[in-house]
Protein backbone atom coordinates (compact mmCIF):
# COMPACT_ATOMS: atom_id res chain seq x y z
CA UNK A 1 0.00 0.00 0.00
CA UNK A 2 3.10 2.50 0.73
CA UNK A 3 4.37 1.53 -1.98
CA UNK A 4 1.43 2.61 -4.21
CA UNK A 5 0.75 5.60 -2.20
CA UNK A 6 4.25 6.86 -3.32
CA UNK A 7 3.71 6.08 -6.92
CA UNK A 8 0.69 7.85 -6.90
CA UNK A 9 2.19 11.21 -4.98
CA UNK A 10 4.87 10.84 -7.64
CA UNK A 11 2.54 11.06 -10.79
CA UNK A 12 0.42 13.75 -8.47
CA UNK A 13 3.79 15.69 -8.30
CA UNK A 14 4.90 15.40 -11.71
CA UNK A 15 1.10 16.85 -13.50
CA UNK A 16 1.26 19.69 -11.23
CA UNK A 17 5.10 20.77 -12.86
CA UNK A 18 4.11 19.92 -16.48
CA UNK A 19 1.08 22.17 -15.23
CA UNK A 20 3.24 24.62 -13.85
CA UNK A 21 6.27 24.75 -16.17
CA UNK A 22 4.53 26.38 -19.02
CA UNK A 23 3.08 29.17 -16.88
CA UNK A 24 6.63 30.62 -15.84
CA UNK A 25 7.94 29.95 -19.72
CA UNK A 26 5.48 31.83 -21.33
CA UNK A 27 7.52 33.57 -23.87
CA UNK A 28 8.79 37.17 -24.58
CA UNK A 29 6.46 37.12 -27.75
CA UNK A 30 3.17 36.08 -25.45
CA UNK A 31 4.28 38.50 -23.01
CA UNK A 32 4.47 41.49 -26.05
CA UNK A 33 1.48 40.49 -27.53
CA UNK A 34 -0.83 40.88 -24.55
CA UNK A 35 0.86 43.95 -23.69
CA UNK A 36 0.24 45.69 -27.05
CA UNK A 37 -3.67 44.14 -26.28
CA UNK A 38 -3.41 46.21 -22.57
CA UNK A 39 -2.32 49.22 -24.15
CA UNK A 40 -4.53 49.10 -26.81
CA UNK A 41 -7.50 48.66 -24.74
CA UNK A 42 -6.18 51.80 -22.45
CA UNK A 43 -5.63 49.40 -19.47
CA UNK A 44 -1.97 51.01 -18.82
CA UNK A 45 -1.59 49.94 -15.63
CA UNK A 46 -1.62 46.64 -16.25
CA UNK A 47 0.61 47.00 -19.50
CA UNK A 48 3.12 48.96 -17.58
CA UNK A 49 3.13 45.05 -15.37
CA UNK A 50 3.42 43.36 -18.70
CA UNK A 51 6.29 45.43 -20.04
CA UNK A 52 8.28 45.40 -17.22
CA UNK A 53 8.20 41.48 -17.32
CA UNK A 54 10.08 41.60 -20.20
CA UNK A 55 12.24 44.45 -19.78
CA UNK A 56 13.40 42.17 -16.60
CA UNK A 57 14.08 39.15 -19.01
CA UNK A 58 15.73 40.98 -22.17
CA UNK A 59 16.84 44.91 -20.87
CA UNK A 60 17.84 45.48 -24.54
CA UNK A 61 14.28 44.51 -25.59
CA UNK A 62 13.69 48.40 -27.52
CA UNK A 63 9.51 47.86 -28.10
CA UNK A 64 9.25 46.99 -24.74
CA UNK A 65 11.14 49.91 -23.30
CA UNK A 66 9.34 52.23 -25.47
CA UNK A 67 5.73 51.01 -25.37
CA UNK A 68 6.44 50.99 -21.29
CA UNK A 69 7.05 54.65 -21.78
CA UNK A 70 4.13 54.76 -23.97
CA UNK A 71 1.42 53.43 -21.16
CA UNK A 72 2.99 55.91 -18.60
CA UNK A 73 2.36 58.82 -21.38
CA UNK A 74 -1.02 57.75 -21.74
CA UNK A 75 -0.98 56.93 -17.62
CA UNK A 76 -0.20 61.15 -17.14
CA UNK A 77 2.59 59.79 -15.25
CA UNK A 78 4.89 62.10 -17.37
CA UNK A 79 8.06 61.83 -14.70
CA UNK A 80 7.87 58.31 -15.42
CA UNK A 81 7.19 58.04 -19.13
CA UNK A 82 10.69 60.30 -19.23
CA UNK A 83 12.78 57.70 -17.32
CA UNK A 84 11.56 55.47 -19.51
CA UNK A 85 11.75 57.15 -22.90
CA UNK A 86 15.40 57.96 -22.11
CA UNK A 87 16.00 54.24 -21.78
CA UNK A 88 14.56 53.53 -24.73
CA UNK A 89 16.68 56.39 -26.73
CA UNK A 90 19.62 55.06 -25.15
CA UNK A 91 19.12 51.27 -27.19
CA UNK A 92 18.16 53.25 -30.37
CA UNK A 93 18.67 57.25 -30.46
CA UNK A 94 17.91 57.22 -34.01
CA UNK A 95 14.45 56.62 -33.60
CA UNK A 96 12.24 59.69 -33.91
CA UNK A 97 8.67 57.98 -32.97
CA UNK A 98 10.47 58.13 -29.33
CA UNK A 99 11.86 61.61 -29.41
CA UNK A 100 8.41 62.78 -30.43
CA UNK A 101 6.81 61.02 -27.33
CA UNK A 102 9.27 61.89 -24.92
CA UNK A 103 9.05 65.75 -26.26
CA UNK A 104 5.14 65.42 -25.20
CA UNK A 105 6.22 64.15 -21.56
CA UNK A 106 8.19 66.70 -20.99
CA UNK A 107 5.62 69.39 -22.46
CA UNK A 108 3.14 68.13 -20.49
CA UNK A 109 5.56 68.80 -17.23
CA UNK A 110 6.21 72.38 -18.30
CA UNK A 111 9.87 72.01 -19.59
CA UNK A 112 8.97 73.20 -22.91
CA UNK A 113 12.83 73.97 -24.09
CA UNK A 114 13.74 70.29 -23.48
CA UNK A 115 10.27 69.53 -25.59
CA UNK A 116 11.58 71.68 -28.32
CA UNK A 117 14.89 69.86 -28.13
CA UNK A 118 13.06 66.32 -28.29
CA UNK A 119 11.06 67.58 -31.32
CA UNK A 120 14.40 68.97 -33.49
CA UNK A 121 16.09 65.40 -33.07
CA UNK A 122 12.55 63.46 -34.11
CA UNK A 123 12.85 65.65 -37.88
CA UNK A 124 16.53 65.37 -37.80
CA UNK A 125 15.82 61.53 -37.66
CA UNK A 126 13.03 61.30 -39.88
CA UNK A 127 12.90 65.15 -41.90
CA UNK A 128 9.77 63.72 -43.40
CA UNK A 129 7.86 63.41 -40.31
CA UNK A 130 5.28 65.85 -41.06
CA UNK A 131 3.72 65.74 -37.70
CA UNK A 132 6.71 66.43 -35.61
CA UNK A 133 7.85 68.97 -37.33
CA UNK A 134 4.07 70.86 -37.33
CA UNK A 135 4.77 70.35 -33.46
CA UNK A 136 7.96 71.71 -33.73
CA UNK A 137 7.07 74.68 -35.50
CA UNK A 138 3.85 75.17 -33.12
CA UNK A 139 6.09 75.40 -30.19
CA UNK A 140 8.33 77.61 -32.14
CA UNK A 141 5.39 79.60 -32.74
CA UNK A 142 4.41 79.69 -28.58
CA UNK A 143 8.07 80.72 -27.94
CA UNK A 144 7.80 83.88 -30.23
CA UNK A 145 10.45 81.96 -32.43
CA UNK A 146 8.94 82.73 -35.59
CA UNK A 147 12.22 82.99 -37.35
CA UNK A 148 12.20 79.36 -36.74
CA UNK A 149 8.85 78.82 -37.01
CA UNK A 150 8.03 79.79 -40.59
CA UNK A 151 11.63 77.91 -41.50
CA UNK A 152 9.78 74.40 -40.37
CA UNK A 153 6.38 75.67 -41.88
CA UNK A 154 7.91 76.35 -45.25
CA UNK A 155 9.77 72.61 -45.34
CA UNK A 156 6.54 70.91 -44.34
CA UNK A 157 4.96 72.64 -47.25
CA UNK A 158 8.31 71.17 -49.59
CA UNK A 159 7.31 67.98 -48.47
CA UNK A 160 4.06 68.65 -48.63
CA UNK A 161 2.88 71.39 -50.67
CA UNK A 162 -1.57 71.00 -50.11
CA UNK A 163 -0.80 70.50 -45.76
CA UNK A 164 -3.70 72.79 -44.80
CA UNK A 165 -2.51 73.48 -41.06
CA UNK A 166 1.00 74.65 -42.07
CA UNK A 167 -0.09 77.00 -44.53
CA UNK A 168 -2.48 78.32 -42.36
CA UNK A 169 -0.19 78.50 -39.23
CA UNK A 170 2.57 79.70 -41.69
CA UNK A 171 0.42 82.55 -42.82
CA UNK A 172 -0.38 83.42 -38.90
CA UNK A 173 3.66 83.74 -38.35
CA UNK A 174 4.15 86.20 -41.07
CA UNK A 175 1.37 88.07 -40.06
CA UNK A 176 2.96 88.29 -36.86
CA UNK A 177 6.03 89.69 -38.25
CA UNK A 178 4.04 92.08 -40.24
CA UNK A 179 4.85 90.37 -43.82
CA UNK A 180 1.30 90.62 -44.94
CA UNK A 181 1.41 90.45 -48.85
CA UNK A 182 3.21 86.91 -48.03
CA UNK A 183 0.71 86.31 -45.63
CA UNK A 184 -1.89 86.66 -47.94
CA UNK A 185 -0.14 84.58 -50.91
CA UNK A 186 -0.73 81.95 -48.44
CA UNK A 187 -3.78 82.58 -47.39
CA UNK A 188 -4.88 82.40 -50.85
CA UNK A 189 -3.31 78.73 -51.52
CA UNK A 190 -5.09 77.96 -48.06
CA UNK A 191 -8.05 78.24 -49.72
CA UNK A 192 -6.98 76.72 -52.86
CA UNK A 193 -6.52 73.43 -50.85
CA UNK A 194 -9.88 73.76 -49.02
CA UNK A 195 -12.08 75.84 -50.12
CA UNK A 196 -14.50 75.56 -47.04
CA UNK A 197 -12.01 76.49 -44.38
CA UNK A 198 -13.31 78.85 -42.62
CA UNK A 199 -10.05 80.50 -40.71
CA UNK A 200 -8.16 81.34 -44.09
CA UNK A 201 -11.01 83.97 -44.70
CA UNK A 202 -11.00 85.08 -41.47
CA UNK A 203 -7.40 85.68 -40.99
CA UNK A 204 -7.81 87.20 -44.98
CA UNK A 205 -10.45 89.41 -43.73
CA UNK A 206 -8.26 90.83 -40.70
CA UNK A 207 -5.56 91.83 -43.45
CA UNK A 208 -8.15 93.45 -45.57
CA UNK A 209 -9.36 95.38 -42.66
CA UNK A 210 -6.39 96.32 -40.06
CA UNK A 211 -3.57 96.44 -43.17
CA UNK A 212 -5.22 97.03 -46.38
CA UNK A 213 -8.52 99.71 -45.37
CA UNK A 214 -10.30 97.39 -47.60
CA UNK A 215 -13.38 97.38 -45.36
CA UNK A 216 -16.08 95.70 -47.74
CA UNK A 217 -13.30 92.99 -48.79
CA UNK A 218 -12.78 92.56 -44.93
CA UNK A 219 -16.70 92.01 -45.11
CA UNK A 220 -17.25 89.51 -48.16
CA UNK A 221 -14.58 87.79 -46.11
CA UNK A 222 -15.74 87.75 -42.55
CA UNK A 223 -19.40 86.42 -44.01
CA UNK A 224 -18.06 83.62 -45.55
CA UNK A 225 -16.21 82.27 -42.84
CA UNK A 226 -19.43 83.01 -40.24
CA UNK A 227 -21.52 80.95 -43.40
CA UNK A 228 -18.53 78.39 -43.04
CA UNK A 229 -18.73 77.66 -39.55
CA UNK A 230 -21.02 79.41 -38.07
CA UNK A 231 -21.13 77.99 -34.60
CA UNK A 232 -17.79 79.39 -34.34
CA UNK A 233 -18.40 82.74 -31.80
CA UNK A 234 -15.14 84.04 -32.86
CA UNK A 235 -15.46 85.03 -36.29
CA UNK A 236 -18.65 87.05 -35.06
CA UNK A 237 -16.35 89.83 -33.64
CA UNK A 238 -14.47 91.69 -36.08
CA UNK A 239 -17.47 91.84 -38.64
CA UNK A 240 -18.93 93.27 -35.57
CA UNK A 241 -16.78 95.79 -35.05
CA UNK A 242 -16.49 97.00 -38.27
CA UNK A 243 -20.25 97.25 -39.02
CA UNK A 244 -20.28 99.61 -36.12
CA UNK A 245 -17.43 101.24 -37.63
CA UNK A 246 -18.92 101.34 -40.77
CA UNK A 247 -21.83 102.87 -39.61
CA UNK A 248 -20.65 105.67 -37.52
CA UNK A 249 -18.36 106.94 -40.24
CA UNK A 250 -21.31 106.62 -43.01
CA UNK A 251 -24.14 106.75 -41.18
CA UNK A 252 -25.14 103.99 -42.92
CA UNK A 253 -28.37 102.63 -41.74
CA UNK A 254 -27.96 99.15 -43.47
CA UNK A 255 -24.38 98.56 -41.62
CA UNK A 256 -25.94 99.62 -37.62
CA UNK A 257 -28.77 96.60 -38.83
CA UNK A 258 -26.65 94.29 -39.97
CA UNK A 259 -24.25 94.98 -37.16
CA UNK A 260 -27.04 94.70 -34.66
CA UNK A 261 -28.08 90.99 -36.42
CA UNK A 262 -24.46 90.12 -36.76
CA UNK A 263 -24.07 90.69 -32.17
CA UNK A 264 -27.36 88.65 -31.83
CA UNK A 265 -26.34 85.60 -33.87
CA UNK A 266 -22.86 85.77 -31.58
CA UNK A 267 -24.93 85.66 -28.57
CA UNK A 268 -26.03 82.56 -29.51
CA UNK A 269 -22.31 80.91 -29.40
CA UNK A 270 -21.56 82.86 -26.19
CA UNK A 271 -21.15 80.96 -23.19
CA UNK A 272 -19.45 82.92 -21.01
CA UNK A 273 -21.39 84.89 -18.88
CA UNK A 274 -19.62 88.67 -18.24
CA UNK A 275 -18.88 88.39 -22.07
CA UNK A 276 -22.45 87.78 -22.58
CA UNK A 277 -23.88 90.79 -20.45
CA UNK A 278 -20.84 93.18 -22.03
CA UNK A 279 -22.02 91.95 -26.03
CA UNK A 280 -25.80 92.86 -24.85
CA UNK A 281 -25.22 96.57 -23.63
CA UNK A 282 -23.19 97.09 -26.43
CA UNK A 283 -26.42 95.64 -28.50
CA UNK A 284 -29.07 97.87 -26.63
CA UNK A 285 -27.14 100.85 -27.33
CA UNK A 286 -26.73 99.96 -31.25
CA UNK A 287 -30.47 99.75 -31.66
CA UNK A 288 -31.09 101.96 -29.43
CA UNK A 289 -28.86 104.15 -32.27
CA UNK A 290 -26.20 105.14 -30.13
CA UNK A 291 -22.68 104.45 -30.94
CA UNK A 292 -20.58 102.52 -28.36
CA UNK A 293 -18.37 104.94 -27.11
CA UNK A 294 -14.67 104.79 -28.46
CA UNK A 295 -13.11 102.02 -31.01
CA UNK A 296 -13.66 98.71 -28.72
CA UNK A 297 -11.27 96.24 -29.27
CA UNK A 298 -12.25 91.93 -29.54
CA UNK A 299 -9.92 91.90 -26.78
CA UNK A 300 -11.50 94.48 -24.30
CA UNK A 301 -15.25 92.77 -25.38
CA UNK A 302 -14.30 88.86 -25.45
CA UNK A 303 -10.54 89.23 -23.49
CA UNK A 304 -7.96 88.31 -25.71
CA UNK A 305 -10.05 85.86 -27.26
CA UNK A 306 -7.66 85.37 -30.86
CA UNK A 307 -4.91 84.09 -28.63
CA UNK A 308 -7.07 81.74 -26.39
CA UNK A 309 -8.35 80.35 -29.90
CA UNK A 310 -4.35 80.17 -31.48
CA UNK A 311 -3.64 78.39 -28.00
CA UNK A 312 -6.23 75.84 -28.65
CA UNK A 313 -5.52 74.64 -32.16
CA UNK A 314 -1.47 74.23 -30.95
CA UNK A 315 -2.69 71.79 -27.95
CA UNK A 316 -4.72 70.03 -30.47
CA UNK A 317 -2.09 69.81 -32.87
CA UNK A 318 0.42 68.65 -29.84
CA UNK A 319 -2.09 66.42 -28.77
CA UNK A 320 -3.08 64.75 -32.06
CA UNK A 321 0.68 63.96 -32.83
CA UNK A 322 0.83 61.71 -29.69
CA UNK A 323 0.36 58.57 -32.13
CA UNK A 324 3.99 56.80 -31.58
CA UNK A 325 5.49 53.30 -30.47
CA UNK A 326 7.35 51.79 -27.74
CA UNK A 327 11.14 51.88 -27.23
CA UNK A 328 13.64 51.17 -24.80
CA UNK A 329 16.86 53.10 -23.43
CA UNK A 330 19.58 52.78 -20.85
CA UNK A 331 20.39 55.71 -18.09
CA UNK A 332 22.36 58.36 -19.95
CA UNK A 333 21.13 62.45 -19.04
CA UNK A 334 19.24 62.51 -22.34
CA UNK A 335 18.26 66.02 -20.78
CA UNK A 336 21.96 67.00 -21.50
CA UNK A 337 22.31 65.44 -24.76
CA UNK A 338 19.61 67.67 -25.79
CA UNK A 339 21.04 71.13 -24.98
CA UNK A 340 21.72 73.44 -27.56
CA UNK A 341 19.64 71.27 -30.21
CA UNK A 342 17.58 74.11 -30.92
CA UNK A 343 20.30 75.85 -33.08
CA UNK A 344 18.66 75.26 -36.08
CA UNK A 345 19.31 76.33 -39.78
CA UNK A 346 16.71 78.47 -40.92
CA UNK A 347 15.96 78.60 -44.68
CA UNK A 348 13.27 81.46 -45.33
CA UNK A 349 14.04 80.81 -49.04
CA UNK A 350 11.34 78.68 -50.27
CA UNK A 351 8.55 78.94 -52.54
CA UNK A 352 6.24 76.34 -54.32
CA UNK A 353 3.70 76.70 -56.97
CA UNK A 354 0.28 76.16 -55.33
CA UNK A 355 -1.83 75.80 -58.46
CA UNK A 356 0.15 72.50 -59.49
CA UNK A 357 0.58 71.26 -55.98
CA UNK A 358 -3.28 71.30 -55.92
CA UNK A 359 -3.57 70.14 -58.91
CA UNK A 360 -1.07 67.01 -58.14
CA UNK A 361 -3.18 66.28 -55.22
CA UNK A 362 -6.01 65.95 -57.58
CA UNK A 363 -4.52 63.71 -59.51
CA UNK A 364 -3.63 61.32 -56.81
CA UNK A 365 -7.33 60.74 -55.23
CA UNK A 366 -8.16 60.26 -59.15
CA UNK A 367 -5.45 57.81 -59.28
CA UNK A 368 -6.70 56.23 -56.23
Amino acid sequence: MKKTYGLYSFITLLVILCWAVPLQAQSTESLMNQGNMLLSNGAFDQAVSVFRKVIARDPSNFEAQFNLGYAYLNRGRYSNAVTEFKRALQINPASAECWSNIAMAYESLGQSQNAINALYRAVQQNPRNITARINLATMYGQKKMLGKAIAQYKQILQIDGTNLDATVNLAKCLISQGKYKEAKHYLKSAMAINPNDAEAYWEYGNILWNKDKNAEGAITNYRKAIALKPNSQVYYENLGLLLEELWKKNKDESKRQEAIDVWKKSLIYLDDALKKERIQDRLDMIERGEAPSGKATPEELFGNTKLKKEEAVAREESEGSGETKTIQVEAYDVGSDLSGLDEEEENDAFDFDMKKAVREKKKEKEDE
